[in-house]
């Protein structure tokens, strides 16, 4: 992948860019963005009248400013035949994120297919099949001809039960919004399998094997959970790399006690209105370094601490 970052300036978003709002496509956090596309042969101004975030940018902005993005959220993309502009930047407004962007999610315009800046040049534009002992590019009839065929044959001669699938998942083969959408609605719509198992797990189940069995439902507590907790006990997690927004923007705030207000006004006067994260972990991760560093009043002595 090339990255052409080293520029000296950015285009600035027109007054009005064709704009909409969506979540991240890497995590299950929902972390709201901004998308902007206008024509890649014009480009707002510094007047307020000029751009889209309607303030002078011939003047210093503040620190977190909305009026700005990084070079990971701009890019040059195709759409509808012609090369736009495109800006992915976090969302102020959403209640998830509160303008923070990911590693990841803040990276998701760079990320993007691009001729113009030479980034994801690697990106399949055809279905590929397996023939003559390699992989080689084909048409889309061909390949879902070649799906249709292979699959009744396997129907007629074992019934549906012996139609079995190994789909790559995150999010999009239950018929999700991310990478595999499009073999989720063929598997489970068209197809109607019954049997199908995702990249990291034996079966198409939660990643916490056995956590159902034992009545205990995965992703069972909603932000503001977090918020107003007195104690969070995260066993085997890394929040602040693994789900950024939600560990800094909801985590954080109560282990700061930044959350004090609120839940005085959900709970009334209590005793305890700073969190506590309790980390059950054979390793160190950063999620610790980071709570130590903003709780470090509250951290347990040595002695309370067991280490390998």
């Amino acid at each position: 992948m090339v990255y052409k970052r080293q520029i000296g300036r950015l285009p600035i978003v027109p007054r009005t860019p064709n704009s909409t709002t969506s979540p991240c496509h890497y995590c299950i956090v929902g972390c709201g963005y901004k998308a902007y596309t206008w024509d890649a042969r014009y480009e707002g101004w510094t007047d307020p009248k000029a751009n889209a975030f309607g303030v002078d940018l011939g003047k210093q902005q503040v620190q977190d400013t909305e009026a700005w993005y990084a070079p990971s959220m701009y890019n040059v993309v195709r759409q509808d035949g012609r090369d736009v502009h495109i800006v992915i930047k976090p969302d102020k407004g959403c209640v998830v994120n509160s303008g923070l962007g990911s590693v990841r999610g803040a990276r998701m315009a760079e990320m993007s297919h691009s001729k113009t800046r030479g980034t994801q040049l690697q990106r399949l534009t055809d279905p590929l099949v397996w023939r003559y002992g390699q992989i080689q590019p084909t048409s889309w009839d061909d390949a879902l001809d070649l799906v249709a065929r292979v699959t009744a044959a396997v129907i007629a001669e074992q019934g549906e039960d012996g139609l079995f699938v190994s789909a790559f998942d995150h999010g999009g083969a239950g018929g999700g919004y991310e990478n595999t959408w499009g073999t989720g609605k063929l598997y489970f719509e068209a197809m109607k399998v019954r049997n199908i198992r995702i990249h990291n797990r034996p079966a198409y189940n939660s990643e916490v094997h056995g956590s159902r069995d034992m009545g205990v439902g995965e992703l069972n507590n909603c932000y503001e959970d977090a918020e107003l907790a007195d104690t969070i006990v995260c066993v085997g997690n890394n929040p602040l790399e693994a789900q950024t927004n939600y560990f800094l923007n909801h985590w954080m705030p109560n282990l700061n006690g930044m959350s004090a207000a609120k839940k005085k006004a959900t709970f009334g006067d209590e005793p305890n209105e700073r969190g506590r994260i309790v980390f059950v972990d054979p390793r160190r991760t950063v999620s610790v370094n980071a709570c130590e560093t903003a709780g470090k009043d509250k951290r347990p002595p040595p002695r309370d601490r067991v280490r390998n």
